[in-house]
């Protein structure tokens, strides 16, 4: 049974991010901060305030991730698990910048492909839903749009418009990424409350340079091989590129949010 979340006791919070610029903006905001590789996944521990911070690097897709989780998460003790970072909008409504946090999350992996429905989706229990209401009523004292709905979980970057307009009226959510679903299975197993954050990079109705021919297989991204997707897509690239610094800058607001909550 997973107790009850008291926002005000979260002494142990552990935040999950995917890609280096999360791991950095996330791990920025840290004082007293050390830097490891544990089961080849970064790993960052800090504090800010009374509070100790861990903060993992699980890669795009988070290959392997959940396994290596469950094991630290049985070696490690948090009060709360909170799964931060970016996120492609399947509204038309939400802009980049907005911020989101999921009321639940849905495995959609190999949806485009197959049109296979999704699994059931992972939801929240008391105490997680006690979390994710206190950090949704935080993050919209902030100036940034925040949005509560659902997200889904996918194996791809999905780079085409139609796709994600597809997906969102398919599975009825708003957002999509690539980790969170297992993520939160995996807290919610340990019984670790968990919530998802994220900040939305792309907007629905635009297209995305092929980003999944850059990921090596344990998830980091391969410059050399960013660099060829993007110019295969130079009109979404510059705009990629174009979004990215107020992007981040709504990461970080949200990141401030998320580690004093």
């Amino acid at each position: 049974m997973i107790g009850q979340v008291n926002s005000s006791k979260l002494a142990r919070l552990c935040l999950v991010t995917a890609v280096d610029v999360e791991f950095k903006t996330a791990t920025d905001l840290l004082a007293e901060k050390t830097v490891s590789a544990e089961s080849n996944f970064k790993t960052c521990r800090g504090i800010i305030g009374d509070r100790t911070i861990t903060v993992l690097q699980c890669g795009i897709g988070a290959r392997g991730f959940a396994g290596w989780l469950d094991h630290h998460l049985a070696e490690n003790r948090y009060d709360a698990l909170i799964v931060v970072g970016l996120a492609g909008a399947l509204d038309p409504r939400l802009k980049t910048g907005d911020a989101i946090v999921y009321d639940h999350c849905l495995d959609a992996r190999g949806a485009i492909e197959e049109l296979t429905p999704p699994d059931l989706p992972i939801q929240h229990p008391h105490s997680q839903a006690e979390l994710v209401r206190t950090l949704l009523d935080a993050v919209r004292e902030t100036p940034l749009t925040c949005v509560y709905g659902s997200g889904i979980t996918v194996n791809r970057v999905v780079i085409n418009a139609q796709d994600k307009l597809w997906l969102g009226q398919q599975h009825q959510a708003v957002a999509v990424d690539m980790e969170s679903f297992d993520v939160v299975q995996v807290a919610s197993k340990c019984g670790v409350p968990a919530a998802v954050v994220r900040v939305i990079s792309d907007e629905a109705e635009h297209d995305l340079p092929d980003f999944n021919t850059s990921a090596d297989p344990d998830g980091t991204i391969n410059p050399r091989r960013l660099a060829a997707a993007m110019l295969q897509r130079p009109v979404a690239s510059a705009r990629f590129l174009r979004n990215l610094k107020p992007v981040l800058t709504a990461l970080r607001n949200v990141l401030e949010v998320v580690v004093r909550v």
